[in-house]
This record gives C-alpha cells, sequence and structure tokens, in this order.
C-alpha cells in the first residue's frame, strides 16, 4: 500500500516538474512584452544571486596576490640583509688587508675567533688556525688595535689564545717620548697597570704603549695600551701609571697570529 503511495506522489512530482519545465519553454518563446520584462527580471535576479560569488572569487584573487607580494618582499629584504652583510665582511677584510701591509716585515696568519666565554672578563679565546697552519705555542697575537694575546695550546687545526686581559698574563713595554722601560700587568676588563716606571720619567696621559722588544716571544713595537692616569707620590719610588688596553674584545672576529 505505502509503495503504490510513493509512486502515485512521484508520478505527481514527475508530473509537475514537466509542466512547468515546458510551460517555461514555452512562456520565454514568446516575443510579447511581459514576457521579455519577466526575462530581464529573471536574468537581474540571476545576476544579484551570482554577484557574491563573484566578489568572493575576487577576494581570494587579491588575497593569493597579497600574499605572492608579501612573499617577494620578504625574499628582496632578504637579499638586501645579504648584500649588506657581505658589504660588512668585504669592508673588514679590505680594513685587515691594510692592516697587514702595514707590518710587512712580520708574518701575520688571519685567523678567526670561533669561541670565547662572553664575560666581560676574557681570559682565553679559540682560534680556527693549529699545527696544519705552522702555528705553534707562545706566538704573539695581535688585532687591528694592539696587542691581544699569545698562544698557549695549539691543536691540528686550533689554538688556544691567552688574552692580554688574563691577570697572569705579563710583557715587556715602553713608553714615553724616553721609551722608558716597564712592566704590563692587568688589572680588570679593558684596563691595566705599568709597574717599575720611575719617578723622574716623563709620562703622560696620552702616551701609547708599545712592546719593547726585550721578550723572546713579542717583537718591539706592537702597540698595547694608551696611558690614562699618572700619579706621582713622595713615598714611592716609581709612578702609578694606569693605561686602557687598544685590542678590541667587544668585537671578536678576526685577528692575526705573528709567525
Amino acid at each position: 500500500m505505502r509503495i503504490l503511495f510513493l509512486s502515485f506522489i512521484n508520478k505527481d512530482i514527475i508530473s509537475l516538474i514537466l509542466t512547468v519545465f515546458f510551460s517555461l519553454i514555452i512562456l520565454f518563446s514568446n516575443d510579447s512584452k511581459y514576457v521579455k520584462n519577466i526575462e530581464k527580471q529573471a536574468i537581474d535576479l540571476i545576476s544579484f544571486i551570482a554577484s557574491p560569488k563573484k566578489w568572493y572569487k575576487e577576494i581570494l584573487i587579491v588575497k593569493d596576490d597579497n600574499l605572492l607580494l608579501t612573499k617577494k618582499v620578504t625574499q628582496l629584504q632578504l637579499l638586501i640583509s645579504t648584500y649588506e652583510n657581505h658589504k660588512i665582511e668585504n669592508d673588514k677584510l679590505r680594513e685587515m688587508l691594510g692592516f697587514k701591509n702595514s707590518y710587512e716585515k712580520l708574518t701575520l696568519k688571519p685567523a678567526n675567533i670561533v669561541n670565547h666565554n662572553f664575560s666581560s672578563s676574557i681570559y682565553s679565546v679559540i682560534a680556527d688556525v693549529g699545527a696544519d697552519d705552522l702555528i705553534e705555542k707562545n706566538m704573539p697575537v695581535i688585532d687591528m688595535n694592539g696587542l691581544f694575546g699569545k698562544t698557549i695550546s695549539i691543536g691540528s687545526n686550533a689554538a688556544k689564545i691567552q688574552t692580554i686581559t688574563d691577570k697572569n698574563f705579563a710583557v715587556s713595554v715602553k713608553v714615553g717620548k724616553d721609551n722608558v722601560l716597564a712592566i704590563f700587568k692587568p688589572t680588570h676588563g679593558r684596563f691595566g697597570v705599568l709597574e717599575g716606571v720611575i719617578k723622574s720619567a716623563q709620562i703622560n696621559i696620552g702616551d701609547k704603549v708599545y712592546t719593547s722588544g726585550i721578550s723572546e716571544i713579542y717583537p718591539s713595537n706592537l702597540p698595547v695600551a694608551n696611558v690614562i692616569n699618572v700619579k706621582r707620590e713622595k713615598n714611592k719610588p716609581f709612578q702609578d701609571v694606569a693605561v686602557e688596553i687598544l685590542a678590541d674584545f667587544k668585537n671578536l672576529n678576526y685577528v692575526f697570529i705573528i709567525q
């Protein structure tokens, strides 16, 4: 019984659809004014219904374009950053080359600092040259500003450098117009003192301190420090001379090992 009822409903629906379909065909095949008005309204209705889809599609296109532009801008920024870093490295290498040429009588081996303790008082660092580069123990190390330290332990491809800021470091130096001899010793950070400067020696603030050449390790005339304070006391046979180290420990990049 139910099957017959469903069959009857399906027949009615099919008949209705066919009737509407053929009615529309007959209606729109007519050229009357009323039919044309209905057709125009139908077209407008279809256009209105379809407009959100078009708007959404345009938004998606704009979104894709913005994503593509953002990607290109990011790539350009990375490229600019790479070029800037290359320029900095090239300028640094040019500066190093000019510095190396100023010490033509010395054999300088450039090295990169690859490890240090990043503390305010740096006592040792690791450089990326070693025995394979003919580096030996107790070779002096300089940067572009002055004496940096000396090698104390050598591996095949790396060397440990004792820096001039190490409290166990000491070097014979000369200072002033008369090249007065003294011993440089570090105190804290970038600062140190000159021991053994006789009271009669004429030492002024701003005088540069150089290696004396007396040591078997350090050649003469390597810049070491600048005098920042001089004090003479009656009860002391020597002057108190405070100095500031010239080597740059804030930007540890390149150093030169004197072979």
